[in-house]
């Protein structure tokens, strides 16, 4: 059975093992939405993330084993995720669209492999 985790604060319901609820995620006007991300070899949790256009996001990142990325070259952002710490990247997405993310620090034979896909609705 797959683990369920409900943000009650911002109706955020989140899947574990990198899927979604086919409902768009949104956050209450005017606050900025928080999605959390565990990065590991060689995956990101979860790997598809949903928001609105215009909403500002909050990306708290951690890595469970070895440093990773974490890069969205449409939104310009880039990070580096250290093992131990959690690294926060903030962006407000303006434009509909599927952006890919992808692991942007080299962290073993598989990294390649290691990506997601941001959904603007």
């Amino acid at each position: 059975m797959r683990t369920v985790k409900v943000l009650m604060a911002i109706g955020v319901l989140l899947v574990a093992g990198g899927m979604l609820a086919n409902l768009p995620i949104a956050a209450a006007q005017g606050q900025v939405l928080r999605i959390d991300i565990k990065a590991s070899q060689y995956k990101f949790t979860p790997d598809t993330i949903r928001v609105k256009a215009g909403t500002p996001v909050e990306v708290h990142l951690v890595s469970a084993d070895v440093p990773h990325g974490f890069a969205i070259q449409a939104m310009n952002v880039n990070a580096t995720i250290v093992p131990g710490k959690e690294t926060v990247v903030r962006f407000t997405p303006t434009k509909a669209g599927t952006y890919p993310f992808i692991c942007s620090v080299v962290c073993g034979p598989g990294h390649l492999d290691m990506k997601g896909k941001l959904i603007v609705e």
